[in-house]
């Protein structure tokens, strides 16, 4: 079915009992002071259906729904219309509120809510839906905005017009949840540490050049022998391995600087170090001359050229 202003499908998967609640034409600035607010009132106001009352255009009553895997709902505006006015708009069309509501005290790092923002095409603003923004909350207050990670494969990550995916379990596009700051923008990602959390599924940009092994397992694109295991930040590139990570100091897909990394799975597939390592002879070391690249990147942006 074709998505409307009038009617959303999402794709909502949990595996814990929680609330959902569509909020239609939410002012953009009242969300964000919202989402910065204590967990605990975070949690009343959604749970109670009052969350953005007075900030919003219209409310849908919660719903309380048990554990369960990927469902297709529809979400309905109860009303004829949004009035959304002409870009730049102060609402978002839609926000998707999906809470948790089981009794037990969270651990300060868990995620307690998976919050959906998102765009509907209509005759005004002809993009595409999508989902503009995914927002984690934790249960220590702490924001992190969900961003996709790029694979080095041919398949494509994006969103479907006709449908909208969201959940408190995996979303379709491998993503990392990098925290924000108090200017409601996506912070600067970490290493391989806690605060950062992986979504399965598919992702990527469009090189169709990848190879993957027979245990199914896409190669690093640099020696083409062990898994890839390894996000780059900030680029957001997922394509070299733990051995090959060492020896680089600019992403083998886009060239931008190495400044962290997030680990996407297990590297117990590193062999002990007196083992002969197929990526020693593909990329030399790049030495005390790393100063010189840095240099050249900065004379190429003040040129205004393009890397």
């Amino acid at each position: 079915m074709e998505t409307s202003v009038l009617e959303v499908e999402c794709e909502v998967s949990s595996q814990v009992e929680y609330s959902l609640q569509a909020i239609w034409g939410v002012s953009i600035r009242e969300l964000h002071l919202a989402l910065w607010k204590p967990w605990s009132t975070l949690r009343d106001a959604s749970l109670n259906g009052t969350l953005l009352q007075g900030y919003a255009q219209h409310l849908t009553p919660p719903q309380t729904r048990q554990p369960h895997g990927e469902e297709t709902l529809r979400l309905s505006l109860p009303a004829p219309e949004l009035e959304l006015g002409t870009p730049p708009r102060l609402c978002y069309p839609l926000v998707i509120f999906l809470t948790r509501r089981d009794n037990r005290d969270p651990h300060p790092d868990e995620t307690v809510a998976l919050v959906n923002v998102v765009h509907i095409k209509d005759s005004v603003c002809t993009l595409p839906t999508s989902i503009l923004a995914q927002y984690l909350k934790q249960a220590n207050g702490q924001l992190s905005c969900l961003k996709q990670l790029y694979l080095a494969t041919g398949n494509s990550s994006n969103y479907d017009e006709s449908d909208v995916s969201s959940g408190l379990g995996p979303t379709p596009a491998l993503a990392l949840a990098e925290p924000c700051n108090n200017n409601n923008n996506a912070g600067s990602g970490g290493g391989a540490g806690r605060g950062a959390l992986v979504a399965s599924g598919q992702g990527g940009d469009q090189d169709g050049g990848s190879l993957w092994n027979s245990a199914g397992e896409q190669l690093c694109v640099v020696c083409q022998y062990f898994p890839l295991s390894r996000a780059l930040l900030p680029c957001r590139h997922t394509c070299i391995c733990a051995s090959c990570f060492g020896k680089l100091d600019r992403c083998p897909m886009c060239r931008s600087p190495i400044k962290s990394y997030f680990c996407i799975r297990s590297e117990e597939y590193m062999p002990p170090e007196k083992e002969i390592n197929p990526c020693k002879q593909r990329q030399p070391s790049h030495g005390p001359t790393h100063w010189l690249h840095d240099w050249n990147d900065r004379l190429t942006d003040f040129l205004g050229f393009a890397r």
